[in-house]
C-alpha cells in the first residue's frame, strides 16, 4: 500500500501539471496558486520517498513529466512568442538584431497575430546567436504549435542531459544519486523550462557538465561547458570567479582565456549583423529601467522614494550591479579553497541575486541543482515562495504585490540563516 501511494502521488502531480499548463490561465491568480501549492506538496511527499524509487524510475518519471507538456502553448509567459518572431525574420532575409518588432509590424511582413502576442515589441533582441539558430529552426514552420514544439524538443533535450549527468556528479560528491528527484519533481523547473521554455535549461546542462568535467580533472572540457553555458545566457560569466583558487594562477588565467574564446566564438554571428545597437539599448534598459522581485535594490528604492522623490533606478540600477560585481569578487578572493566547486557557485549566484534589480521565477533555477550538489535546501524554498509572484497578473496587465515579495525573501532569509546555523563548522572553512 505504501509504495502504491507514491505511484499516486506521481499520478496527481500529473494532472496538475496539465491542469496548470493547458486549462489555467496566468491572471486566475487563486486557482494558479492553489494548485501550484498542491502540486509542491506533493512533490516534497514524493522526494522524502526518493529511496522507495529507483533511479531509473525517478528519470523516466521525470522525462514523462516533461513530455506531457509537449503541445502545450505557453500559458504563464509571452517569451516563446517573441523567440518564433526573431526565428521567422531570419528566414524572411531581415536581421533580428537590427529592428523593433514595431517597425517590422508597420510592413506587414509577419503575421498580426503573432506580432499582438509579444510582450516586448519596442525593445530589441538581446538573446544571443545560438538561441536565435534554435529560434531560426522554429521560425521553418508556418504552424506556431509546430515551431513551439520544435523548441521544446530543444529543451527536453538539454533537460535530458541534466537528468542524466547529475546523479553522475552526486556520486562523485559522495551523494545519494536518488537526490536527482529534486531536480526531476520539482514543479518550478518542469513549468519553467519545458512548459514556459526558458533557456536555463541548457545554462543548468552545461554548468553542470562543466563541474563534472572539471571533477574529472578534464580543465578544458569544463572550460568549454562554461563557455557553452555564458553562450546561452551571459549571467553564467560570473561563474568564472568560482574556479579562482582551484587552479593555480597559470593555469585559471588559461581556463578563464579558453571559456572566454568558446562564448566570443559564439558570438561571432554579431560581427555581420546590426547587433550592438540594439544589445547596448536593451541593456541600458535593463540595468536603467526593469525591475522586479527584487530584494536589496527595493529597499534602496523606498530610501530614493522618501529622499528625492522618485525611483532613482536609472542611478541605483547600474550602483547594484557594482556592488553585486564587487561582492562577487571579494567572496571568490576569500573563499577557501578547499569549498568545493558548486558551493562556490551557489554563493556568487546568490550575491548576484541580491543586488539585482529584477528576479524572474525561472532565474533562479540554477542555484537548484547548485543547492542539491552542495546540501543546502534554501533553492528549494524559492523554488516555491518566487512562484507567488505569479499573483499580480489580471486580464490588463501586471501589478506587483510588494507584500508577496516581502514574504518571499523573509521566508527566505529565515531559512538561509536557519541552514547557515546548522552548518556552522563548515562555513568556518570560508575563511580558513
Amino acid at each position: 500500500m505504501k509504495n502504491s501511494l507514491k505511484y499516486i502521488a506521481v499520478m496527481i502531480m500529473g494532472a496538475l501539471l496539465i491542469s496548470i499548463s493547458y486549462f489555467t490561465l496566468r491572471y486566475e491568480s487563486s486557482f494558479l496558486i492553489g494548485q501550484f501549492i498542491l502540486l509542491f506538496a506533493l512533490y516534497l511527499f514524493l522526494t522524502y520517498q526518493k529511496n522507495k524509487f529507483s533511479l531509473k524510475e525517478i528519470i523516466l518519471v521525470g522525462i514523462l513529466f516533461r513530455l506531457i507538456l509537449l503541445i502545450l502553448m505557453p500559458n504563464l509567459s509571452e517569451d516563446v512568442y517573441r523567440f518564433l518572431w526573431d526565428g521567422k525574420l531570419w528566414w524572411e532575409g531581415i536581421d533580428a538584431y537590427a529592428w523593433l518588432p514595431s517597425e517590422i509590424a508597420k510592413e506587414n511582413i509577419l503575421s498580426s497575430e503573432l506580432f499582438a502576442q509579444l510582450n516586448s515589441p519596442n525593445y530589441y533582441s538581446i538573446y544571443p546567436p545560438i538561441n536565435q539558430l534554435i529560434f531560426a529552426i522554429a521560425g521553418i514552420f508556418e504552424n506556431t504549435t509546430f515551431g513551439i514544439i520544435a523548441i521544446r524538443l530543444f529543451i527536453i533535450l538539454a533537460e535530458l542531459g541534466t537528468l542524466i549527468l547529475l546523479p553522475k556528479v552526486l556520486m562523485h560528491y559522495e551523494k545519494n544519486s536518488k537526490l536527482l528527484i529534486f531536480y526531476a519533481f520539482n514543479p518550478l523547473v518542469i513549468l519553467e523550462l519545458a512548459g514556459n521554455l526558458h533557456f536555463e535549461a541548457f545554462v543548468i546542462f552545461f554548468l553542470l557538465w562543466a563541474v563534472y568535467e572539471f571533477e574529472k580533472r578534464k580543465v578544458y572540457k569544463s572550460a568549454l561547458g562554461i563557455g557553452l553555458a555564458i553562450s546561452f545566457k551571459l549571467v553564467p560569466i560570473i561563474l568564472l570567479a568560482s574556479f579562482f583558487k582551484k587552479f593555480a594562477l597559470r593555469q585559471y588565467v588559461k581556463f578563464v582565456m579558453l571559456a572566454s574564446l568558446v562564448a566570443m566564438l559564439s558570438f561571432l554571428p554579431f560581427l555581420f549583423s546590426d547587433a550592438v545597437k540594439g544589445i547596448i539599448t536593451s541593456t541600458s534598459l535593463y540595468f536603467q529601467s526593469f525591475e522586479f522581485n527584487a530584494s536589496i535594490y527595493y529597499l534602496i528604492r523606498e530610501i530614493g522614494f522618501a529622499v528625492k522623490g522618485y525611483n532613482i533606478i536609472a542611478t541605483s540600477g547600474p550602483l547594484m550591479g557594482i556592488f553585486a560585481f564587487s561582492g562577487m569578487a571579494i567572496f571568490n578572493l576569500l573563499a577557501s579553497s578547499k569549498m568545493n566547486l558548486p558551493e562556490r557557485m551557489l554563493w556568487t549566484y546568490v550575491i548576484y541575486f541580491l543586488f539585482a534589480t529584477t528576479v524572474h521565477p525561472w532565474y533562479v533555477l540554477p542555484i537548484l541543482v547548485l543547492g542539491i550538489l552542495s546540501d543546502y535546501k534554501f533553492p528549494v524554498l524559492w523554488t516555491i515562495t518566487i512562484f507567488f509572484t505569479y499573483w499580480g497578473y489580471s486580464q490588463t496587465g501586471y501589478q506587483e504585490h510588494l507584500w508577496i515579495v516581502v514574504v518571499e525573501y523573509i521566508s527566505l532569509l529565515a531559512f538561509f540563516v536557519f541552514e547557515l546555523i546548522q552548518k556552522s563548522k563548515n562555513w568556518k572553512k570560508l575563511y580558513a
